[in-house]
């Protein structure tokens, strides 16, 4: 089977390689190569199994596997070769983004498997169902986007992405419950980020600003990461010493720090003096739903969300409530639509009546819901 052999000669490959060679990073990504290349294998020892009926299906997962596998095999020979060639110039050379693009395409080829697999026999969802818990190592990262925020997200990411080499401050503003911090987790989750920025820190605001636990909640988030351990007993240091700490534990990283829901133009001025800029392509990821403070932080393209149309509130509450199918009896569509007309576009609100409504789809239940929304 030419699809089980290219997922053999990968894991060879990436097997023997030598961790101490590599970047911290480009190690993850070599593990998440290796990870699901392992599902891949599973994947063809059970296929092998099922009944000739879903001979078709069988021979396009195997090509979508065997292309998979090749393309990021020759990727990782020609890294490898390079490093072992010039190992001294090796942290200089070796390029995140030039193994980003394999991770994407196994990542998507995954998914790609995963749905073929979920329509052939119970046999192999059964034993295969349980690999993929075991396998995925980037949970929750690319999960379904919160319907309508697909396009900030993409602009987002993008903007944190650029060449621009300075540090640059990124705000994201809009009323409260718009889904702001969603958007924010879900770009500070994004698969294309975690293997852009050497390190990934979230810090929460709120509406009373407190200098001591927003340099705390930082520090502890710093030394969960690679290479990062602290070892300082903060307790004994006063604020400027936590804050000078945040700062040189930034400096001379690529770094992204996440500021959820800021207030006031003075509390990003207090906290603004602890994000060094390095020239290294770092980000900080503001949010706030004060646009007096995201035009000041960054008053040349900050992002201002808008309100879910109908239709997105439509398909947020369907997704909710009847799953991403959207199965649901025609009878409850247009009780559906008031409801979701009358959650004013908010993603919150949608999110939290669809909770509601999804554990009982009765149409009385809707009727009841739907009057009370104001």
């Amino acid at each position: 089977m030419a699809a089980y052999s290219s997922v053999i000669s990968l894991l060879q490959t990436l097997e023997q390689r030598n961790p101490q060679l590599f970047h911290c990073q480009t190690t993850e990504m070599f593990d998440f190569l290796r990870a699901t290349a392992e599902y891949f294998r599973k994947v063809l020892e059970q296929a092998s199994k099922i009944r000739p009926s879903n001979t078709e299906k069988i021979k396009s997962l195997e090509e979508i596997i065997r292309i998979a596998a090749n393309n990021a095999k020759d990727v990782v020979d020609l890294k490898i070769f390079h490093i072992i060639k010039d190992t001294s110039a090796m942290k200089k050379s070796m390029q995140r983004e030039d193994l980003l693009q394999v991770v994407e395409k196994m990542d998507a080829t995954k998914i790609e498997v995963m749905t073929i697999v979920s329509e052939l026999s119970a046999s192999i969802n059964d034993i295969v169902d349980d690999e993929i818990v075991e396998v995925s190592m980037l949970p929750n990262l690319e999960d379904v986007v919160v319907r309508g925020l697909d396009d900030d997200l993409e602009l987002i990411v993008e903007r944190l992405r650029g060449r621009q080499s300075d540090l640059d401050i990124v705000t994201i503003s809009g009323m409260g419950g718009i889904g702001k911090t969603t958007l924010a987790r879900k770009t500070h989750d994004h698969l294309s980020i975690r293997y852009h920025f050497d390190l990934r820190v979230w810090v929460t605001i709120s509406q009373e600003y407190r200098s001591r636990n927003v340099l705390l909640d930082a520090l502890h988030c710093i030394s969960k990461q690679p290479n990062s351990f602290i070892g300082e007993d903060y307790d004994k240091k006063d604020d400027n010493e936590l804050a000078d700490l945040v700062q040189k534990k930034l400096k001379g990283r690529r770094y992204l720090v996440v500021v959820d829901d800021i207030w006031s133009t003075g509390d990003w001025d207090r906290i603004r003096r602890i994000f060094p800029d390095c020239n290294n392509r770092s980000r900080v990821l503001l949010t706030t739903r004060d646009t007096e403070v995201a035009m000041y932080v960054d008053s040349n393209s900050p992002h201002h969300m808008t309100l879910l149309n109908l239709d997105n509130s439509w398909k947020l509450l369907c997704d909710k409530v009847f799953g991403p199918e959207h199965d649901h009896p025609p009878e409850l569509e247009e009780i559906g639509k008031r409801i979701a007309e009358k959650c004013q576009g908010l993603p919150f609100t949608i999110s939290v009546i669809g909770g509601y409504l999804s554990n009982d789809q009765d149409i009385r239940k809707l009727e009841v819901c739907c009057p009370n929304l104001k």
